[in-house]
């Protein structure tokens, strides 16, 4: 376990930098090891596409990459590209699916890493920009001028689904953007 801890938090980084790169490594392992778990499931029911392997396992090298930058100081950076490709994955995904697929709440995941990572003005900038392209795709897609490849649409996608999930990003930005707040005295 002390060995984990140390390869998450690597004791060569700055006390302050050290959290923020073991936050970067933690998030990818754990996309890694959910990709993996996916690609059982489909493998197990015979729906696993060799398209599909293919895109996980370059997607795993590039968290892998990510996670290195962060343990070698890089953690601004590692961040933030962790931010970027976690948004356009999921943008991505909602251009197929729509805001009736369940990963259309995977926008939290940025929302999370930015305020936990960079501060409550970084989450709350991406959870509304987030929010923006949620309530963008409920827009285009009701109103006929996006058809989904996929996805269905349902009006409840601009009534219900786009306002839903705009509240938890604003408050999940909010909470964890002022869980470590320490007000001067």
């Amino acid at each position: 376990m002390h060995a984990l801890k140390h390869w998450l938090y690597p004791s060569h980084l700055a006390p302050h930098v050290r959290g923020r790169a073991g936050l970067v490594a933690v998030t990818c392992l754990g996309i890694i090891a959910a990709l993996a778990l996916l690609l059982l499931t489909w493998l197990l029911s015979g729906d696993l596409e060799a398209e599909t392997a293919i895109a996980s396992a370059v997607l795993g090298l590039l968290l892998l990459g990510i996670t290195a930058l962060a343990r070698s100081g890089r953690v601004r950076s590692a961040l933030w590209l962790l931010i970027g490709l976690l948004t356009s994955l999921i943008t991505a995904n909602l251009a197929g699916f729509g805001l009736g697929s369940p990963s259309a709440a995977g926008y939290i995941l940025p929302v999370l890493l930015a305020a936990c990572g960079a501060g409550l003005l970084a989450g709350l900038s991406i959870a509304a920009g987030s929010a923006g392209l949620l309530w963008l795709f409920a827009w285009l897609t009701t109103s006929g001028r996006y058809a989904l490849p996929y996805g269905t649409v349902d009006s409840s996608h601009l009534t219900f689904n786009a306002p839903a999930l705009t509240v938890m990003l604003l408050l999940s930005a909010l909470i964890a953007g002022c869980a470590h707040y320490q007000p001067s005295e």
